[in-house]
Parts: C-alpha cells; sequence; structure tokens
C-alpha cells in the first residue's frame, strides 16, 4: 500500500505544481490576445478564455505524465563473483545502486576509445528534476486535500441550495407571462425551460444542468414593468442557450480543486465577465441598448450588494461587472454578434497548442526522497574469513542474494569480525543505507506528529465552540438554550458577550441570533451600528445596517453627502447610492454644471450611466444646453456623445 500512496502523491505533486506555473503562463498568453481582440464580439473572446482554462487543466496532467514516462529508468548492478587470496568468495557490484524513483538525467551514449565514426546526434531538452523531503511532500499533497475537500463540499452544498430553491419557487403566472411578449417569442431551444418566481433570491438567475429554470425575485416582479423583466429574462434564457450552466459546473470544479492557483482564478472570472456580455449581446439582438441599460441600472439601484455566492451563471457578478456590463453596452461600434468567429479563435487555439508543446518539454519532473526499503526475509551476515590453508572452495552467490547483502547491514549484537580487506568495502557500502533510513524514519515520524497535532487543533476548535464556558457568557447575557449549529456559528465569527453588551449599550437590544452572526462576520461594530441608528432612526433594520456596511458606508461618507446638499436620505438609498459609486464630490461637480438638488434617483442613475460634469460640457460645446436629466440619461444610453 506504500508504494501506492508515495506514486499517487508524487504525481499529484508534480501535477499542481506544473498547474501553477503553466496556468500563470496561458492566463498571460489569454491576456495577451484579448488585448489584440479588443474589438472583437464577447462570445470569440468567452471562447478564447475557455480554450485557455481547458488548457491550463489539461497540459499539467499531461507534461507530468511525460516526465513520468521519459525519466529513465536506473540501471540494474551486475555482480561479479571473483575468488579472493583467502579463497572465500567476493561479491562486488560494478555499477551503483540507484533507488527506482529518484529522477536520474540519462547521459549521452560514449563511444568506446579507440572507436572510428561519427557518434549519433541526440535532441535532449533539459529538463529539471526537484526533489523534496517525504515529509514535506506528503504534508503539501495532504494541505492541498484538506483544501480541496472543504471547497468541494461548499459547492456541492450551494448546488443542493439552488436544487431546494427550484423545489421550492412557483412558477409565474400565465397572465404575467402573456404580458412578456419577447419571452414568448424566444426560441428555447432543445431544452424546456420554465420561468419561476422566488423569494429566496436577489438577483435573476438560470438554473440548469438536468432541469432548466430561470428564478426571477418577487420583488423584482413588483418593482419593474412587464417590458423591463421581458428583457431580463432574455439574457437567463441565453445563459441556458449556450449551455453556460455546465461551462460554469467544469469552472466552479477546477476552482475548488485548484483553489490556490491565481492563473485559474483570473481565467475564471473573465469568463464569467466575458459570458454576462455576451449574453447581454444576444437580447440587443431582439432589443434596443438604451432601455436594456436602463433596465440594468434599476436592478443596481433596487439590489443590496454584494450579491450572495451561488454556483449559477450570473449568480457571481460584482457592482464591478455590472458597471462594465452597461458600459460595454452603451458603447458605439462594438461587435455585438454572437456567433464565435472562427478566424480569431483558430489562431488563439493554434498559438495554446504551440504554447503548449513546448511547455511540455521544459516541465520539471518532481520526486522526493524514498520510502523506506521493505526488510529482506534473512540478513546475510558478514562471514568470518577461514585460514587460507583450509579455505575450500565456495559455490558462486546468485545475484539476487548479493544485492540483499547491501541492503541491510550486519546485526549489532553480532560479534565484530576482525577488519580484513574483504570486510571493509561491504561496511562502508551499508554506512549510507542505514543514515538514509533513520532519516527517512524521523521524517515520517515528524509528519505523523504534524498531522496528529492538526487533528488535536481541530478538536480543540470544535470543543470549544461547544465548551461550557463560552455558553454561559451567551446565557448571561440573554441567550440560552442555544442549538450547537447557533453556538458553533457565533463562536466562528467572534460573537462574544461583551459585544452583545456594546450593542445593548448603543439602543440594540437582544437581537436574533442570525442578525448577530450577520452583523459581526461582516464586521459591524456597535460604534457603526450606533451611528447608523443615530442618523437613520431605531426603524432601520438591523440587514440594512449589514447591508451599508457591506457597501462601504460610512459615517464620513454621509456626512460628505449632506454637505454637498443629499441629506434626509433612507437606508436604501444610501446603499444605491454608494452601490455605483456616488460620492460628494460627483454630487458637488453636477451642481457647478447646472444640476444641483438632484434626488438620489436621480444620482444614482447618471452616475450608473457614467454622466457626469465633462459630459455636460460636452453637451453644451455641442449647443445642448439646459437638458433636463431624462434627456441626459437619452444622449448616454444612445452614444452620441
Amino acid at each position: 500500500m506504500m508504494p501506492f500512496i508515495d506514486a499517487a502523491a508524487r504525481f499529484v505533486l508534480a501535477v499542481l505544481f506544473n498547474g501553477l506555473w503553466e496556468a500563470g503562463i496561458l492566463a498571460a498568453a489569454a491576456w495577451l490576445v484579448l488585448r489584440f481582440m479588443r474589438q472583437g464580439n464577447a462570445t470569440t473572446r468567452h471562447s478564447v478564455l475557455a480554450a485557455a482554462l481547458f488548457a491550463s487543466l489539461i497540459l499539467p496532467v499531461a507534461t507530468t505524465v511525460i516526465a513520468t514516462m521519459t525519466t529513465p529508468t536506473p540501471p540494474r548492478p551486475t555482480v561479479n563473483i571473483a575468488r579472493t587470496n583467502d579463497g572465500v568468495s567476493d561479491a562486488r557490484a560494478h555499477q551503483s545502486v540507484v533507488p527506482s524513483n529518484r529522477h536520474v538525467a540519462q547521459a549521452p551514449p560514449i563511444a568506446p576509445a579507440g572507436a572510428s565514426g561519427l557518434r549519433p546526434f541526440h535532441f535532449v531538452v533539459p529538463r529539471l528534476n526537484l526533489t523534496l523531503p517525504r515529509a514535506i511532500a506528503l504534508a503539501i499533497v495532504g494541505l492541498w486535500f484538506a483544501g480541496a475537500v472543504f471547497v468541494l463540499v461548499r459547492l456541492f452544498r450551494s448546488l443542493f441550495y439552488l436544487e431546494g430553491l427550484k423545489r421550492k419557487s412557483l412558477p409565474v403566472s400565465v397572465e404575467y407571462r402573456g404580458q412578456l411578449v419577447r419571452w414568448s417569442a424566444a426560441t428555447k431551444g432543445s431544452r424546456e425551460v420554465r420561468l419561476c418566481r422566488s423569494n429566496e433570491v436577489v438577483i435573476p438567475i438560470a438554473v440548469g444542468l438536468f432541469d432548466a429554470m430561470i428564478l426571477v425575485p418577487e420583488r423584482l416582479l413588483e418593482e419593474l414593468a412587464p417590458n423591463e423583466i421581458d428583457q431580463i429574462v432574455l439574457h437567463e434564457l441565453a445563459h441556458l442557450r449556450r449551455a453556460d450552466d455546465w461551462v460554469n459546473a467544469v469552472e466552479r470544479i477546477a476552482q475548488a480543486l485548484l483553489f490556490f492557483n491565481p492563473g485559474i482564478a483570473w481565467l475564471v472570472a473573465q469568463l464569467d465577465l466575458e459570458r454576462e456580455v455576451a449574453c447581454d449581446d444576444w437580447v440587443l439582438q431582439q432589443n434596443d441598448a438604451v432601455p436594456y441599460a436602463s433596465c440594468l441600472a434599476k436592478v443596481v439601484e433596487t439590489t443590496m450588494w454584494p450579491c450572495p455566492a451561488m454556483s449559477a451563471p450570473g449568480a457571481f457578478v460584482t457592482r464591478r461587472d455590472m458597471s462594465v456590463r452597461i458600459e460595454r453596452l452603451l458603447a458605439r461600434h462594438r461587435d455585438v454578434r454572437v456567433r464565435t468567429s472562427l478566424g480569431p479563435i483558430g489562431l488563439a487555439v493554434t498559438a495554446f497548442a504551440a504554447l503548449c508543446i513546448a511547455i511540455g518539454f521544459v516541465s520539471p519532473s518532481i520526486a522526493y526522497t524514498p520510502a523506506p526499503p521493505a526488510p529482506a526475509a534473512s540478513p546475510v551476515r558478514a562471514v568470518k574469513p577461514a585460514k587460507a590453508e583450509k579455505a575450500k572452495p565456495v559455490a558462486p552467490v546468485p545475484t539476487s542474494a548479493a544485492a540483499t547483502a547491501t541492503a541491510k547491514p550486519a546485526v549489532p549484537a553480532a560479534p565484530r569480525p576482525k577488519a580484513s580487506a574483504h570486510t571493509a568495502p561491504a561496511a562502508r557500502a551499508a554506512t549510507p543505507m542505514v543514515k538514509a533510513s533513520a532519516g527517512i524514519t524521523v521524517a515520517a515520524n515528524v509528519a505523523s506528529t504534524v498531522a496528529s497535532a492538526v487533528s488535536v487543533a481541530g478538536a480543540a476548535v470544535q470543543v470549544a465552540a461547544n465548551s461550557p464556558a463560552y455558553a454561559d457568557e451567551l446565557a448571561g447575557v440573554g441567550y440560552s438554550h442555544l442549538t450547537v449549529d447557533e453556538l458553533v456559528q457565533m463562536r466562528a465569527v467572534g460573537v462574544t458577550a461583551d459585544y452583545i453588551r456594546q450593542l445593548a449599550a448603543v439602543g440594540i437590544t437582544h437581537p436574533s441570533v442570525k442578525d448577530l452572526v450577520q452583523l459581526k462576520a461582516l464586521g459591524v461594530t456597535p460604534a457603526f451600528a450606533g451611528s447608523m441608528r443615530t442618523r437613520f432612526g431605531n426603524s432601520v433594520t438591523m440587514t440594512e445596517i449589514a447591508g451599508m456596511r457591506a457597501v462601504g458606508i460610512t459615517p464620513s461618507y454621509l456626512d460628505e453627502l449632506a454637505a454637498a446638499g443629499i441629506k434626509n436620505l433612507t437606508a436604501e438609498q444610501a446603499q444605491s447610492l454608494r452601490a455605483v459609486g456616488v460620492t460628494g464630490a460627483y454630487a458637488a461637480s453636477l451642481a457647478r454644471a447646472g444640476y444641483p438638488n438632484l434626488t438620489a434617483k436621480q444620482l444614482t442613475e447618471l452616475r450608473a450611466l457614467g454622466i457626469d460634469d465633462a459630459f455636460v460640457q460636452r453637451a453644451a460645446a455641442h449647443g445642448m444646453t439646459n437638458l433636463t436629466v431624462d434627456q441626459l440619461v437619452r444622449l448616454k444610453a444612445s452614444g452620441v456623445l
């Protein structure tokens, strides 16, 4: 079993190491290709990134297999039996024995002395050989395995959560679907897609794989017009038409297995963004850019960021991604075709293939010091030389017995033979192997001790979360009879009795366990919560306080807005302003440009579309002065300026 574990660990270690730098090179190559394809459509850019991602997953495995296959096997020793002066046979190995799992560079053949003719030419690319101590190598593989299992468990929990949402969701009414003209006319493809509503999602998502469904938040059905919902569901339908749910599944699994790899993380982030833009382009095939951009701006305004992460296409977008999408929608002369351009993608795939072949020749091989050799069935003891006159011929010793003689030294309890020319070489050959065996044993003991310490530390964390002292402290501030899950969650995020007392001191008395966990997890301090209560009144909820902390609202930010004339805001308006990046300086610049006393909704809409004082000045330079806010929005959205 031990050789199999060693071989598997060595292979995994090499794949992880090779993937770290190979994915980085491929990500850099993809970045260069995208730089040359700035005017290319999002579908083609997505295909380039997908090709780079798949190459980053396949190449480390392929190069590791190639490095393993091209590593030469060390030659077996040849043993000659020679007659000594004493008449005792002596086994001498004419070639050194090298452990089979060490990587040895193969030297080119050397022509014998006096040989005539030319030597053949050998094209050998130097390959770096890296060797780690066995304990360190196994520790690295163990840490990777633990991290990958943790991330995979989170991923599958998210998938089960999505399946639960699908079961609990309700279909959109027939009357409402009748108002969605574009949805009714759109081709659903070969998949049956259901349109449902749910109050447990905050943004529209497409949940696919084996049962395609589009989930729309119920609040959006109430806040947006059917014409705007019609555009949103077309975007989600595009995800399912493009099979983004399956590509997204591959991305998430790759992220889970290679959670430490920055190249994979960058490729996945860019794929998510280009996927959203490609689906926006699909919507533009049946809709104008201006109303669709306004619809996205409304979604940004009414959504609390950051959105909770879910394993569905589009569920990982951020506020910045939404602003990039709006900017691309309103960009002029942009290629909005939804088909992959064969020329650019062919060149990109060719470049990636050439790069992969070049990497395959130079990728290093990874190994570590071997495990202790298996003990021999019966050790061979040193033979005490006999007197010359009584010596008798001895039968030749088999090769396997001679090799065994170097595998283990003589038993220490036996009396040492008298030093002679025959016993000295055997003793010198056995000493390094004894030291190597002892070093490997110590390294294995260290690895076992580290594993035990990690296990004890994990058990200590679990015991501390359920310790009577912590439960007694919470009971002292009014939180008794809590479940094990509640105790563990509160302890995990750092909720303490002092934290609860400090919240009570600023007027927040006995919040729920869920509110406490949410506040502490987002870093809400009692001072921040008290300040928000003072500014927005006691009617502000814990969720709103947590949302303001999540988007980065601070008392100084609110003071900056108030100094610019933006006062009497609600918590929801403050979140919307902060989410799109409205600052006091931005409002003041618009006031100087002739637009004072703007409402929070107007500021949010203008900032989401990128309208600033410079845009107003450009409009005035063309003779368009005293424009209304709606006229500014129309100018920007249409791409006139």
